[in-house]
């Protein structure tokens, strides 16, 4: 009787030793992460091989277009002539980079635009690795802009199945004198009426391996202006 007791003691106590060990490696397991509140697409203070990438390491170009290639538009950024803004501060002290560049439209052109396209990621095998930011709410940056009044936002998916000709997803709305912070709720994006092509803005956004932030104008006058850039990112 005494012999079964000792058993069944000793038998309670290893239990309750691989019980505190199961709750101490439960304590000792690191807490769930919350999902990320913020996704920072680009602040333009990286720079790989002397070029601007985005926060991490997408390509960051300018491009142009316009109705009449007799007429073309013009986009200057970086001094070696590159298809990549020129980064500026600024004050001379202050440590924060924005991107800028240079736009003139010619006339006549029925419409003409100028844009900063930047990719979320560095392409693998030719091809851009897609960014899911259904998770997110809005699109937030900094902008100045001379010589546009209104300016269009739009969020681009290449090679992933839901590749567009043109007119993806887009806002369009009127710039502010001086440097201010836009907001650009994700749900507001939608394609322009012209568009033939229709794809669901949700699954762009399951995509997006871009953003181009674009000054335009239709029934062109000729016009010489500038954008400057900063802080593009995805908030909750």
């Amino acid at each position: 009787m005494g012999s079964r007791c000792r058993t069944a003691a000793f038998v309670a106590g290893l239990v309750l030793t691989v019980v505190h060990a199961a709750a101490a490696q439960r304590t000792e397991d690191p807490p769930p992460q919350k999902p990320s509140e913020k996704l920072v697409y680009a602040d333009f203070e990286k720079v790989e091989g002397g070029k601007p990438v985005s926060a991490r390491g997408g390509a960051v170009t300018i491009s142009s277009y316009q109705e009449s290639d007799l007429q073309p538009t013009t986009v200057k950024g970086a001094a070696d002539g590159s298809r990549t803004p020129e980064l500026v501060r600024i004050k001379p002290d202050d440590p924060n980079r924005l991107a800028k560049f240079d736009f003139a439209f010619k006339a006549p052109n029925q419409w003409a635009g100028a844009a900063l396209e930047v990719k979320g990621q560095p392409d693998v095998d030719g091809k851009t690795p897609p960014d899911d930011v259904t998770g997110f709410t809005k699109i937030t940056f900094q902008l100045y802009a001379k010589g546009a009044e209104t300016v269009r936002v739009e969020a681009i998916s290449r090679g992933h199945g839901v590749d567009l000709p043109a007119g993806y997803p887009q806002r369009i709305f009127k710039v502010r004198p001086g440097l201010n912070t836009y907001e650009v709720a994700l749900k507001a994006l939608a394609q322009p009426p012209w568009v033939e092509i229709k794809e669901d803005s949700r699954k762009i956004l399951q995509k997006l391996t871009a953003l181009s932030i674009t000054a335009y104008c239709d029934e062109c006058r000729p016009t010489e202006g500038m954008l400057i850039v900063d802080n593009i990112a995805f908030e909750k």
